[in-house]
């Protein structure tokens, strides 16, 4: 195919709400292709770039072992897709001849990233003597929708079969009540650029919040029953939500921005940024804003409890959400375990069940419908 604009014995068919084409070209056309620039991955519709390391989501292992493969001849890879972006591009297919013609613009690579890198080192290694066949014949499926539904695309393609962290996944199309978490996370100054939409994990270096998962899953617990298909709908409940967050952020603010040597220090004092507490605190917003109650309530989480202390059981202050609270072990939120040199640490557990006892001590401090909390949960409980 060389750098042309048209590909030839294409076929029309349909693939979700759209028609697309399918189409066979070489390896060394995709290679041509995406050094001369017509053929470009968007980042921001793949897996992302990692919000730590600012390089591009890859499973370097992953590209290695199918580029390796292709090299034997032995590489399944089934089909790669592209995008010619409306509105972006001009395209004009001839069902007589099977021809599609690019007037103008390039295609993007919404789904099959990984496949296309590998194919791209296979066709690479021929200059460094390698037996890879660049005449290798691909499959590739070619959309003309507009950017927004390659995050459909990529969807469809990674949340079933070997998946992206479904915080990607859920980022990119947003279903139900991950609406409007998506607009929280977006519209509040606290966490914005501050919910990782990469990955499920925080590492010891991402100074970021939470992951995106965290977030949407707390909203399709707690407010799945809302309608975010309706546009009003939807500006109401993230009205409210952005002015919780917004609140509950000036009286704890370690669930807005900070910079890492803060936030590591947070985490290893305090539970009050932990996924525990972030899915605890979406449930407290939707009852609050059912029961009418006021939005300064939340200043009594920013109020020190009292604790004993020492053999004496001197009687002391310290934060809520402190690791020291002693409820946390009592209600198996921290789980005891002592080192070979014999110092005590403690393993936040996150398990349903804990996540219900944080949810009523918080409850329980605001006043919410305070129930007892539940008996002390043990291991075995999960």
């Amino acid at each position: 195919m060389g750098i042309q604009t048209a590909l030839e014995n294409v076929f029309r068919t349909e693939d979700g709400p759209y028609t697309c084409y399918d189409a066979v070209v070489t390896a060394r056309d995709i290679s041509q292709l995406y050094k001369t620039g017509f053929l470009k991955i968007d980042d921001n519709r793949q897996r992302g770039i990692d919000s730590v390391t600012g390089k591009r989501i890859l499973d370097d292992e992953k590209v290695d072992r199918w580029a390796e493969q292709l090299v034997k001849g032995e590489a399944y890879l089934g089909q790669v897709s592209w995008n010619f972006r409306k509105d972006e591009t001009v395209i004009e297919y001839d069902e007589q001849n099977r021809s599609l013609k690019i007037g103008a613009g390039a295609a993007t690579i919404p789904d099959s990233g990984h496949r296309h890198m590998a194919i791209l080192k296979a066709a690479d290694s021929v200059a460094k003597g390698s037996s890879f066949n660049l005449e290798r014949k691909v499959s590739v499926r070619i959309y003309n929708v507009p950017s927004s539904e390659e995050n459909r695309i990529f969807y469809a393609m990674n949340q079933e079969g070997k998946k992206a962290d479904p915080t990607r996944s859920k980022w990119l199309h947003r279903l139900g009540a991950a609406k409007i978490a998506g607009a929280l996370a977006e519209q509040c100054p606290s966490l914005r650029d501050n919910v990782d939409t990469i990955r499920d994990r925080l590492s010891k270096r991402n100074p970021r919040l939470c992951a995106f998962n965290t977030l949407s899953g707390a909203f399709e617990s707690y407010w799945g029953d809302c309608n975010p298909e309706n546009e009003e709908a939807l500006k109401t409940e993230v009205g409210y939500a952005v002015e919780f967050w917004n609140k509950l952020a000036s009286v704890r603010p370690e669930l807005g921005k900070l910079d890492i040597t803060r936030r590591k220090k947070v985490r290893e004092t305090l539970l009050v940024d932990s996924a525990l507490a972030i899915s605890a605190y979406v449930a407290v917003a939707r009852k609050m804003r059912d029961q009418g109650m006021d939005l300064s309530a939340l200043d009594r989480l920013g109020k020190p409890v009292a604790i004993r202390h020492g053999a004496a059981g001197e009687e002391r202050e310290v934060d809520l959400f402190s690791r020291e609270n002693p409820s946390w072990e009592q209600l198996g939120i921290l789980v005891p375990s002592t080192k070979r040199s014999g110092e005590k640490v403690f393993t936040l557990r996150n398990a349903r069940q804990t996540r219900d006892a944080m949810l009523k001590v918080i409850e329980g401090v605001l006043g919410l419908n305070h129930q007892p909390v539940a008996e002390p949960i043990t291991a075995a409980a999960s």
